[in-house]
């Protein structure tokens, strides 16, 4: 019952479902199967096959691909409300990438036959898969953009500035460690820390552990105009 009630307060929350009826809330949550997984543990392999996708309901998780010679490169790291795997729904037969739990996470999922035909009997439900699919393109093209045509001091303030909700929240907290943060970027662990030990001695911010206090946002945003 309380994983129920939890599933359907987060559907709610979703932005990728906001807008939607409660009765649709509710018969999509009636097809979802809330699953647990501990820190570290593989949720889905790259290759394996693609029977459904996931909402979190706690917790985080990693999309990451590894290349030939084992390098990892993350391509998402994920939270509550987020949504992931969704391109089984355009037909693909093997997940194109792992998903791990990076912390203990519990999720919603949603086998696939079983949502598309609950699409089909609520049509409306097809215009949030639509929305689902265009901001998360939206999101894969800021990321190429990130990863291949900003330096590694561009990539940290930008990141920096989309958590503090574009210079809205002065301070905030670090989710995730500094190598998972430097993966995410695609720098290595110590240019990371260089280049927060820089912005430091720059007066651009203030870190206690993972907790950041962006300083001088009139210069963060003169930064930000350069790129």
């Amino acid at each position: 019952m309380k994983d129920r009630v939890q599933l359907l307060q987060v559907l709610k929350d979703s932005l990728y479902f906001k807008g939607l009826s409660e009765n649709v809330i509710t018969e999509i949550s009636q097809i979802a199967v809330v699953k647990s997984f501990a820190k570290g543990q593989e949720i889905f392999g790259e290759g394996d096959k693609a029977l459904g996708f996931y909402l979190i309901l706690e917790g985080l998780v990693k999309i990451y691909k590894l290349s030939s010679k084992g390098k990892e490169q993350i391509i998402h790291i994920l939270g509550v409300g987020d949504i992931f795997a969704e391109i089984v729904l355009a037909g693909i037969e093997r997940y194109p990438a792992y998903a791990q739990a990076l912390t203990k996470c519990k999720v919603a999922f949603f086998e696939r036959l079983s949502f598309l035909k609950l699409i089909q009997n609520k049509p409306e439900l097809a215009l949030s898969i639509i929305g689902l699919f265009a901001l998360k393109l939206r999101s894969l093209l800021k990321s190429i953009d990130t990863l291949t045509l900003k330096e590694a001091r561009e990539r940290l303030i930008t990141y920096l500035w989309e958590l503090s909700d574009e210079g809205k929240k002065e301070s905030f907290s670090l989710e995730v460690n500094k190598s998972h943060l430097a993966l995410l970027l695609g720098i290595t662990p110590e240019t990371l820390s260089r280049l927060f030990q820089k912005f430091k001695e720059e007066g651009l911010l203030e870190i206690k552990q993972r907790r950041i206090r962006l300083l001088n946002l009139p210069q963060w945003r003169s930064l930000l105009q350069q790129f």
